[in-house]
């Protein structure tokens, strides 16, 4: 199918070329006699060489559509899965660029055939929840510290952020250099969430707009199975004890590999 675009998009190149060059013959033979001559016609046939680069683009283009795909596709309902374009071409044995160079169409069918065949399946969700227990380790410093805070109340997890204060307002937001740690830890925790069947708590967590939130310190949000406090230093996740046990249950499954780090 993949391969079949890429045909139909050379079709379309070849077309162009030569209805580009039948305007280009028809406009000299036009004014022919008319003393005009080159560089002064309006028609020109595109280079070779651009053509080259445009299909080139286009390629890499498509390529790139065909691993979105994977990721859409083979994700857990709701969950993130994160996978690498070039260590996908590598693993489909796809050079796009030594390709054309061979005068060939690059097999983007056996890409899609390479992603289904890793992903496809229990592949792609297994996956996935290695990279959400990786982000929930890594974020909550679970591998540096196992020990978890237990109450009566819950389990306390505490993550380390950056705040500054809001533009016109004495409330605080997340700062450029906490945002993306923080949402990989609200992502991991909400594809958690998911695989546990709290659907709820996962739709509240994806629902976070690090760009617009802006609270007081102390502030809390309320989510069934957890709250989270919001401080000007730090964010405590205190979850109840049924959540708090599956998510221990979760990084034991899926991020084993992670809790080894020690940095």
């Amino acid at each position: 199918m993949y391969n079949q675009i890429i045909e139909k998009f050379i079709a379309a190149q070849h077309a162009a070329r030569q209805a580009y060059q039948d305007a280009a013959n028809f406009e000299r033979e036009a004014l022919a006699g008319t003393g005009t001559a080159e560089p002064f016609f309006a028609v020109n046939v595109r280079s070779e060489y651009r053509e080259e680069e445009e299909l080139k683009k286009f390629c890499f283009a498509l390529a790139s559509n065909v691993v979105s795909r994977a990721r859409r596709q083979f994700a857990p309902v709701g969950a993130r899965l994160d996978i690498d374009n070039d260590a996908e071409y590598d693993r489909a044995g796809l050079d796009i660029g030594k390709a054309l160079k061979k005068g060939e169409i690059p097999d983007l069918d056996k890409l899609w055939a390479s992603l289904t065949a890793h992903y496809n399946g229990d592949g792609g969700a297994a996956t996935a929840y290695r990279q959400a227990a990786t982000r929930i380790v890594r974020t909550l410093g679970l591998h540096r510290n196992p020990e978890v805070k237990r109450s009566s109340a819950g389990v306390v997890l505490k993550k380390a952020i950056y705040t500054e204060t809001a533009w016109n307002s004495s409330r605080r937001k997340v700062c450029y250099h906490s945002t993306q740690m923080t949402a990989d830890c609200l992502s991991g925790l909400a594809t958690f969430a998911g695989k546990a069947g709290n659907v709820a708590l996962a739709k509240r967590l994806e629902s976070i707009d690090l760009y617009r939130l802006e609270y007081s310190s102390r502030e809390k949000l309320t989510m069934p199975g957890l709250d989270i406090t919001l401080f000007n230093d730090k964010w405590e996740f205190k979850f109840a004890h049924d959540m708090a046990e599956a998510l221990m249950l979760f990084v034991g499954e899926y991020g084993q590999e992670a809790m080894q780090e020690r940095h």
